[in-house]
């Protein structure tokens, strides 16, 4: 000890009555990690008691609720902060066989891991202790995605996390008790004890409720409290391997056990359990109501604005970062700024956030907000996508523009379920992909793949937000892009002395405050029956069309509409590509320069000698007769 230096920190593990049983000192020797070592006050020597109490034992004996965490900091911290918490000694490093649970009896437990592997781990180990002891329920929390590795209940207390929140409401995992004898891991239905459909059925048996695989996927979802989470830390696994565990110490056989005990026993028991049916599902059973919005706090449906309790039937995999409520002075102001007062586009602006909570696609819309820089169009759609959490994706501008090559289908698998899907920056010379944005705005259905895994299909529930300082180019000019695409100018520039570095961080603190305004939006929408975009965005989505139009130049620079005119197709195309390249536009084909003509209501047309043309349209200037005119025609 001596050479360990003085403690840095000590604590004492007192029993339900407050005698002394033991002291966990904490030492920081120079150069060395931490070190603790335990003190045992009956035998006065510097040893762990047998068996290892449990930290507050005295807070523990009157609680209804204790949270477990690793090492008395943590305990301490949430302790202090008034949640009655506890710790075995040496935290997630300490024996679970040799750790006194039955303080624990009859309580309702939470496990806080570290956010880490060992810390996930210790926690399974200890919950099936902790049952074993009597707890009356027991779950594990999962630590938010968002933190840092090794995260923990100290760490979350010296942040000023929200602990009563993630307590009450965050998203967990509930563990049953494998060796409940009123209900046996081997049962009368399961006829050869050992083997890997009888362990499969024991797991299934505890766990149906909660565990879903999607063979589309590959993947378990896990039911945490609020949603279907996909399980990416191998617990399914973890659980399996607890089943087989308790059966080989129960086998009589040494082989038997030995074979219960390995990794390939683990995996074919995994496997046999994906099958069931209690287990099975299938991608399109998943967020398949467009009207139900998932949050912290509750279901939204987006029909009435009204909140309801997380339910399992729901089949949601989806949820926000806030729950709709209060108000968001600082994002109302910032909405003013950005529209120059407005109102009108205020509230249109407010329609298509709320329009974006649903996943409903009825308006094929494309939402393209332009602006040539620092006029808050990206902070607008960051903050939103941001509230949104799950709802929301970021997607490449590849995704929407031309591309020599194909996006592999697995781009699009990672759009099932959103809603809200963010594009930033368009770059200059770029050109829309008119039809990959007609298909994915007019609700047709989508077939991708995760990687390694097998085609499924969905319809898309997502909006298209695209942020840019540069206008891609439109090549063909039809009704179809003009019913989807709405440019949304930004205009105001804020000067540099009024930039505000630390906005975003602002605004998301009144993301609770902003979903409501958007769910404001929705219902209005739904009232309106439209979005009804206001004369500035009709007016800025024309001028662009217009400018896009390149055949519409030509047409106004080239030709004449008469309805008595007439011109063969080898004419007008000859003139078209003489324009078209010494502007710099794109020419194509004779037949799609044909198509396009007609997709304008210019009417097709035969000569006496069967030579196509059109009728209502000629060139100004003909290098020669168009056609020769008969008594007859």
């Amino acid at each position: 000890i001596d050479v360990l230096g003085p403690a840095t920190a000590k604590w004492d593990y007192l029993d339900a009555q407050g005698q002394l049983i033991a002291v966990v000192y904490r030492y920081d020797p120079p150069g060395r990690k931490k070190e603790f070592r335990p003190w045992d006050a009956k035998r006065r020597k510097m040893a762990p008691p047998e068996p290892r109490p449990l930290y507050n034992q005295p807070g523990i004996q009157d609680a209804a609720q204790v949270v477990l965490v690793e090492g008395e900091k943590c305990a301490q911290a949430l302790i202090d902060a008034g949640v009655c918490a506890t710790t075995a000694m040496h935290g997630a490093n300490a024996p679970v066989d040799k750790t006194d649970w039955s303080p624990l009896k009859g309580k309702t437990v939470l496990i806080w891991p570290d956010r880490d592997k060992p810390g996930w781990e210790y926690a399974v180990q200890a919950a099936q202790a902790i049952l074993s002891a009597g707890a009356k329920t027991c779950h594990i929390l999962y630590p938010p995605e968002e933190a840092a590795d090794g995260w923990d209940a100290a760490d979350a207390v010296m942040e000023g996390f929200d602990v009563a929140a993630f307590l009450a409401h965050g998203p967990r995992v509930q563990v049953h008790d494998i060796a409940d004898p009123g209900e046996p891991v081997i049962g009368a239905d399961e006829s050869v004890w050992g083997t890997e459909d009888a362990l499969a059925l024991a797991f299934t048996r505890r766990y149906h409720r909660d565990w879903r695989y999607v063979a589309a996927w590959g993947r378990w979802l896990v039911w945490d409290g609020r949603r279907w989470r996909n399980e990416e830390t191998l617990a399914a696994t973890d659980l399996i391997r607890g089943v087989c565990r308790h059966a080989d110490l129960q086998a009589d056989n040494p082989k038997l056990a030995a074979k219960l005990a390995t990794s390939g026993t683990v995996g074919g028991v995994e496997r046999q359990a994906r099958a069931d049916r209690r287990h099975a599902a299938t991608t399109a059973e998943w967020d398949a109501d467009p009207w139900l919005l998932n949050t912290p706090g509750g279901v939204v449906d987006l029909r009435t604005g009204r909140m309801r309790a997380h339910d399992r039937a729901d089949r949601m995999t989806k949820i926000t970062t806030a729950t709709p409520g209060g108000d968001c002075p600082t994002w109302r102001q910032f909405i003013a700024e950005v529209t120059g007062g407005d109102a009108a586009l205020q509230a249109y602006l407010q329609r298509m956030a709320g329009y974006a909570l649903t996943g409903s696609t009825q308006e094929h819309a494309l939402f393209f907000l332009y602006g040539t820089g620092a006029n808050g169009k990206s902070v607008f759609v960051n903050t939103l996508a941001t509230i949104l959490g799950d709802y929301a994706a970021n997607a490449p501008m590849d995704t929407f523009m031309e591309t020599r090559t194909d996006r592999h289908p697995t781009d699009m698998a990672g759009l099932r379920g959103a809603r809200f899907v963010a594009a930033i920056e368009t770059e200059q010379g770029r050109r829309w992909a008119e039809s990959k944005v007609k298909s994915l705005t007019g609700g047709d259905k989508i077939s991708a793949r995760f990687m390694r895994q097998d085609f499924f299909e969905f319809w898309p529930q997502f909006k298209l937000f695209v942020a840019g300082n540069h206008k891609p180019a439109i090549r063909n000019i039809d009704e179809a892009m003009k019913r989807r695409l709405h440019l949304i100018p930004f205009t105001i520039t804020v000067p540099p002395e009024r930039r505000d570095k630390h906005l975003q961080h602002k605004l998301l603190a009144e993301r609770d405050g902003i979903l409501a305004w958007a769910l404001e939006g929705c219902l209005a929408w739904q009232r309106l029956g439209r979005l009804d975009p206001p004369p500035q965005v009709v007016a800025a989505t024309e001028e662009y069309f217009e400018a896009e139009d390149a055949l519409g130049r030509w047409l106004d620079e080239r030709c004449v509409r008469e309805a008595n005119a007439k011109s063969l197709t080898a004419e007008l195309f000859s003139d078209w590509k003489q324009w078209a390249e010494a502007a710099g536009e794109f020419v194509g084909s004779q037949r799609r320069f044909s198509d396009l003509l007609i997709t304008r209501g210019v009417e097709k047309w035969r000569n006496a000698a069967g030579i196509r043309g059109f009728r209502g349209v000629g060139l100004k200037h003909p290098t020669q007769p168009a056609y020769t005119p008969y008594a007859d025609d």
